[in-house]
This record gives C-alpha cells, sequence and structure tokens, in this order.
C-alpha cells in the first residue's frame, strides 16, 4: 500500500510523556492553520509516496528499543487506509500507538479504539466551541463544520478515557496573541475536557507559516503558566504549560 510520508523520527521521548517511541509524519491536512510549524506536510499528495512496508520495516528496527509508535503530520487520519495497517502491524508487535490529532475525523477515531488500534490521543484544540473563533485558528473560513468535528472528538475521547479504552489522553492547545490567549478563551476550551493532561503550549511565532504571524512575539512564559493556573476543572487530572525554555511544567499536579 502507498502512503505519502512526511518524516520518520526513529526514537523520541518527547511525542507520549514517559514513552519512548517511534514518530511516523504523515503528509496532508484539512486546516491551514496560519501558525502552523510544519507547512510541508500539509498538502496530502505532495512528492513521491512509498510504501507501507518502508515504515513497516523501520518499526521492525526500533521494536526493541521502544515503547510505542506515534503518528503525526499533517493531518495522520488523512491517510486512514495507511494508518490503520501500520498501526495493526505496530499492536501485532505488542507496540502501543498513539496519535496527534487535529480532532477533523472523529468517526475514524473512534473506529481505531474500537479496533484496538489506538492507545492514546493527543489532541489539538485551537480555540474554544465557538464557530467564528475556530475557523480563524484553523485558517479554514469556507468549513462551518469545523468545531463542531473537533469537539465531537473531543467528546468521543472524553469517553473512551472514562472507559479504559485510552491508556492517555492528553489535550493542547497552542497560545498565541490573539489566538486563544485569553482566560475566557481557555476556561472555555477546559469546560469541554475530562483528560489525562491539558497542556498550554507556548506558540512560536518565528515558525508559523503565516507571515503576520511570524511578525508576532511568542507569549511570555509567565502569562502562559498564569493561563494555566485559572484551569480548575476536576475532569482535568494534570494542567501543563509547555514552552521553548523550560520543556514541560506542571502547574496543577495529577488528582
Amino acid at each position: 500500500m502507498q502512503v505519502y510520508l512526511g518524516d520518520i523520527i526513529p526514537t523520541s521521548t518527547l511525542d507520549w510523556p514517559g514513552k519512548v517511541v517511534l514518530a511516523i509524519f504523515l503528509k496532508g491536512c484539512p486546516f491551514r492553520c496560519p501558525y502552523c510549524a510544519n507547512p510541508q506536510f500539509i498538502e496530502p499528495d505532495s512528492g513521491e509516496p512509498t510504501d507501507t512496508d518502508r515504515v513497516i520495516a523501520e518499526i521492525d528496527k526500533a521494536k526493541d528499543f521502544i515503547d510505542g509508535v506515534v503518528f503525526s503530520g499533517g493531518e495522520p487520519l488523512m491517510q486512514f487506509a495507511a494508518f490503520e495497517t501500520i498501526a495493526a502491524h505496530a499492536k501485532s508487535l505488542g507496540l502501543l500507538v498513539g496519535i496527534q490529532t487535529n480532532g477533523a475525523y472523529p468517526e475514524r477515531i473512534g473506529k481505531l479504539v474500537e479496533e484496538g488500534l489506538l492507545d492514546a490521543v493527543l489532541l489539538d484544540v485551537k480555540a474554544p466551541p465557538e464557530p467564528e473563533k475556530y475557523l480563524r485558528a484553523a485558517g479554514v473560513p469556507d468549513r462551518k463544520e469545523t468545531s463542531d468535528a473537533v469537539y465531537g472528538s473531543v467528546r468521543l475521547c472524553n469517553g473512551f478515557r472514562s472507559e479504559g479504552k485510552l491508556a492517555y489522553y492528553e489535550v493542547r492547545t497552542t497560545v498565541f496573541a490573539g489566538i486563544s490567549n485569553t482566560p475566557e478563551e481557555i476556561a472555555a476550551i477546559a469546560a469541554e475536557l475530562a483528560c489525562d493532561a491539558y497542556v498550554l503550549q507556548q506558540g512560536r511565532p518565528e515558525i508559523a507559516m503565516d507571515e503576520n504571524i511570524r511578525k508576532l512575539e511568542a507569549v511570555p512564559r509567565n502569562e502562559l503558566m498564569e493561563l494555566a493556573r485559572l484551569v480548575k476543572s476536576d475532569q482535568i487530572r494534570t494542567v501543563k504549560d509547555r514552552t521553548r525554555e523550560m520543556g514541560d511544567e506542571i502547574v496543577r499536579p495529577q488528582k
């Protein structure tokens, strides 16, 4: 089976907290976020395709040194058949499988969980459940269904985690000046979550796709920490901030 592959990182300790994983970047994304840090992976069929056997061979080489595999992108669920094939092989080796996803395809997340092919979801929630704000953050002004799809994934994963069908469920919001940077916006996002960790990430304007974003200053660490401290929900076990200078910092310990 062919797959449009962005990259493979043989060992990573950054993509799944507490795990050593092989990270697979698949091309294609339905969003055009102005602050995207991986614009080279946006187009679904750019470059020459490779075979899933190549990816499987990389997993086989690394299997004795890793805990699992994490798919990223782009949005890895755009290439769903290839994802299923590679994930099934990883599971056959006894490895864990996780995904970094923008939540645009809740039905595909559900199918993978019910098939036993997904152990962790690392869900990127860009804005509160308000269509206009979400469309701006995702860069897709004509896709009115975007917010509904993403928050459908949120609710689905909330349920899967409470039922024990997911081993780990993390939600991430990337904060920029003017994008999900107010207490009201963060509170609105947090109110929808029931997860292991909610992470506020410091956006990096200097590597953003959009020229206007590149002109911004990064939100300072102290401001990010203040936003994180405002998250009070009992449905979120741990609250963290993630900055370039300090990495992950636990703002509220696990409950």
